[in-house]
């Protein structure tokens, strides 16, 4: 991706060092965080992740919600919400939190009241979906999840690279995709939005659709679906800068 990798700047040290929580997507965990963790340490950031129980379960997206909520009533002072794809749902449904000082969307589904993510995607079940049991996987094979991941990924990603996060993803709960959002965080709370510009899963339209109702501000990425897996290093830095801009301009 040439011209847009940069390490970016290390956040100056403070007294009381800014703290972030990770929430993951669909059908992901914590662990696809790591490398974006680290770099964002290394940048004066106190990081933490939250894994969201309906992967592997049959709970709802209430229960996503909860567990975000758990880590932010722990929190000893004030947090900003990096969320990404799906993880943009619960997010907004706990992110009226009061130790929420702003919330982050990553190509992000930063739904309405009464919204639910399968209506985002236009209703019914997407092809994509293997849907059994009260739980949805990220394609109907391996083969298929393989061939989504790969059509997102730069061109000069390893070979191997979307076997590798494939082989990583977990069926999820339905439950969590047809439960409805009832509050809406970012109508509260001050809100950036990371708007992929070559996304193969979460179309950039539908993106630019959600930006204009939320009034975000908004930094582009000329990436796929999952910049902190493209490039972690380079992504730290955007979301370092994204946060400084966000700090000096309030």
């Amino acid at each position: 991706m040439g011209a847009r990798r940069r390490r970016g700047r290390p956040r100056p040290r403070t007294l009381s060092p800014p703290r972030i929580l990770l929430v993951h997507g669909a059908w992901a965990g914590p662990w696809v965080f790591d490398r974006l963790a680290e770099e964002l340490r290394g940048r004066g950031f106190l990081v933490a992740t939250v894994a969201l129980p309906t992967i592997g379960s049959t709970v709802d997206m209430y229960a996503d919600a909860a567990a975000i909520t758990e880590k932010l009533d722990a929190a000893d002072g004030p947090v900003t919400l990096i969320a990404h794809s799906y993880g943009g749902i619960p997010t907004t449904q706990a992110g009226d939190h009061p130790a929420v000082e702003r919330i982050v969307y990553v190509a992000a589904f930063a739904l309405d009241a009464g919204e639910t993510l399968q209506q985002a995607v236009g209703g019914g079940f997407p092809e994509f979906w293997g849907v059994a049991d009260g739980m949805v996987s990220m394609g109907r094979s391996r083969t298929e999840r393989i061939a989504m991941v790969s059509a997102d990924l730069p061109l000069d990603a390893p070979a191997d690279l979307a076997a590798q996060i494939a082989d990583t993803f977990r069926p999820q709960s339905l439950a969590a995709f047809t439960t409805p959002v009832t509050r809406v965080a970012w109508r509260a709370k001050p809100t950036t939005y990371v708007l992929t510009e070559r996304d193969a899963l979460v179309p950039t339209p539908f993106q630019e659709h959600l930006v204009a109702r939320m009034g975000a501000d908004v930094v582009r990425v000329p990436t796929g679906h999952t910049p902190f897996e493209d490039d972690p290093v380079w992504f730290a830095g955007v979301l370092a800068d994204a946060l400084e801009t966000a700090e000096t301009s309030r």
